[in-house]
């Protein structure tokens, strides 16, 4: 896998399983509790979060919303919320909208648990830190556990309850998925016209400067790249941190109903 590629796949595959492990927890916490007191005790908290980070996203990316459904556990749909938004096809900035309003779950998701895990547990993104060479991952995780066993009791309560309420939220509905289709085609052509104008660029470069390459265009190119790597492995960090909690949630959650 080149450098220009692991920066981004790596947060796809950790959406993929945040999709999943998300799946897992609210199936298994349905059965542990009944679909109606699932929905009542976790399903508030985490269709805010679900479907305020679906808001967040139409605001930046400038689609307009009309109409918001906050919670409603009685919904023949299934849909517990929803947001209804429209954008102008002729803008391609709110084509590619269409893709982070449709994950927006995942990666508001991820971010909330982290942040509940800093300000409950006290576990600090240095701790977790699993891309510094310096630090091994036994290290890291070893010491981001010590400092976490220290909280009281009541934190630990409260973060599960977040873990569960948000975590089980962090699933894609069929709507989220649909919806980016017209962003996904957009963002490859993009790509692909970024590709190609770089190509591009280099050839004239090295027909006409063969040094300006090297000298000025290249360390931009590596600048970019570089805060995509720290930005690609922050979201990770976040993702795999949730990925790891959805699992844990769900199978304790799965040992009463295997004591049954």
């Amino acid at each position: 896998m080149t450098p220009s590629v692991a920066p981004l796949a790596i947060p796809l595959l950790l959406l993929v399983a945040m999709h999943w492990s998300a799946q897992f927890l609210a199936t298994q916490s349905s059965r542990l509790f009944g679909r109606r007191l699932q929905l009542y005790l976790f399903g508030l908290l985490g269709t805010i979060v679900h479907e305020g980070s679906h808001i967040v996203a139409c605001v930046l990316f400038r689609h307009r919303v009309h109409r918001i459904t906050w919670f409603d556990p009685r919904a023949t749909n299934g849909a517990l919320g929803s947001v209804e938004h429209s954008y102008d096809p002729a803008s391609a900035y709110q084509r590619v909208g269409t893709i982070a309003i449709g994950i927006a779950p995942l990666v508001v998701g991820a971010a909330v648990i982290l942040w509940a895990a800093q300000r409950l547990l006290g576990i600090s993104l240095a701790d977790v830190d699993l891309a510094n060479a310096s630090v091994s991952a036994v290290e890291a995780v070893s010491t981001a556990m010590s400092r976490a066993l220290g909280a009281p009791l009541w934190r630990w309560a409260l973060f599960a309850y977040v873990s569960i309420s948000v975590g089980g939220s962090m699933r894609l509905s069929a709507s989220d998925v649909r919806g980016t289709w017209r962003g996904v085609v957009t963002l490859t052509i993009w790509s692909a016209a970024a590709l190609t104008a770089a190509a591009l660029v280099w050839w004239v470069l090295q027909q006409t400067a063969p040094t300006e390459w090297d000298t000025n265009v290249l360390p931009r190119l590596q600048h970019g790249l570089q805060w995509l790597t720290r930005t690609s492995e922050s979201l990770s960090i976040a993702m795999l941190l949730a990925v790891a909690i959805n699992t844990l949630c769900a199978l304790i959650l799965m040992l009463p109903a295997r004591a049954r």
